[in-house]
């Protein structure tokens, strides 16, 4: 969702541990499905907030139309249901932390960053190469869906109506770029004599210092009070 925001050592939230970030973001998911009270939701939401703009990640004038489109749209639907304002506003804050909480990891994580931080873990070859694919792999689609946007506004978006055109103009070239993904990741490894179980090291060895301990004190605060304002009193 969010754009890339520089180079990797742009901010202090770039600098962070990949794994600092990524605990924060599931621990903020796993709360927003549990918390209710739309204050509580917002506190979490702020934070999210104040880390989107620590990381200078810029969003154009139409990402934010459509964000807040879309929220409106899921506020007045669950006011229509539920005849309550505080019930609708649940839903549109709680979908602003998911909106927020995993994408700000992977808009602030390198790719080589990831890589350095899984390399050091426990985990099998096989799991670990695994997911660094999937990590690449919704990044680099959201960018051939943009292309491919872009593409059909230029061309008028001709050739039937919207079902045909979402399908002809946006599956189906989305389905070849999945393949060609695939072939092109799979050449590659092979062509590089890849082995998953090989020993690597590497010059820069991802550690956690004082800024990740900052960082998730702050969030445990955030955390913290979005938990007392829905279960403590």
């Amino acid at each position: 969702m969010f754009p890339a925001s520089g180079p990797v050592n742009a901010t202090v939230i770039h600098r962070l541990h990949p794994f600092s970030k990524m605990g924060v973001g599931i621990l903020f998911s796993i709360l927003a499905l549990c918390i209710e009270n739309p204050w509580a939701l917002a506190v979490m939401l702020g934070y999210m907030v104040l880390v989107l703009c620590t990381a200078r990640i810029r969003l154009t004038t139409r990402q934010w139309t459509m964000i807040a489109l879309f929220l409106t749209v899921i506020f007045v639907l669950d006011f229509l249901a539920s005849q309550s304002s505080v019930h609708a506003a649940t839903y549109p804050l709680r979908f602003g932390v998911f909106l927020t909480a995993m994408p700000i990891l992977a808009a602030t994580t390198a790719p080589q960053q990831m890589t350095r931080a899984l390399s050091r873990t426990a985990l099998p070859a096989g799991v670990v190469m695994a997911l660094l694919l999937v990590w690449r792999f919704f990044p680099l689609m959201t960018e051939e869906a943009r292309q491919m946007r872009q593409a059909a506004m230029l061309r008028g978006r001709t050739g039937g109506n919207l079902p045909t055109r979402f399908y002809r103009g946006f599956l189906v070239p989305l389905a070849f770029c999945v393949i060609e993904y695939t072939d092109r990741i799979t050449l590659a490894l092979e062509l590089r004599g890849f082995t998953p179980s090989a020993r690597r090291t590497c010059h820069q060895p991802p550690r956690a210092g004082v800024r990740d301990v900052i960082f998730g004190f702050l969030a445990m605060g955030a955390a913290g009070s979005a938990s007392f304002l829905q279960w403590g009193a």
